[in-house]
């Protein structure tokens, strides 16, 4: 492995990072509304998290068929 690929790599990780973090700083903002209780807060979130994480899936599975 050169160092162009290992500089690579490691942008990759610290990109994947930081896009993850965002999206969930996001949908934590998006989930705590104006009289809401921190339990349905909470639940929203989780659920917002769990439909990202399908969605990342499917566009990866999508990805994957067009190779």
């Amino acid at each position: 492995m050169n160092l162009n690929q290992a500089v690579n790599m490691i942008g990759r990780m610290l990109t994947r990072h930081l896009m993850n973090w965002g999206t969930n700083k996001a949908i934590d903002k998006m989930a705590k509304g104006k009289g809401k209780t921190p339990q349905q807060s909470a639940r929203d979130a989780r659920a917002m998290r769990q439909n990202s994480r399908r969605m990342r899936q499917a566009i990866d599975m999508i990805r994957r068929m067009g190779r």
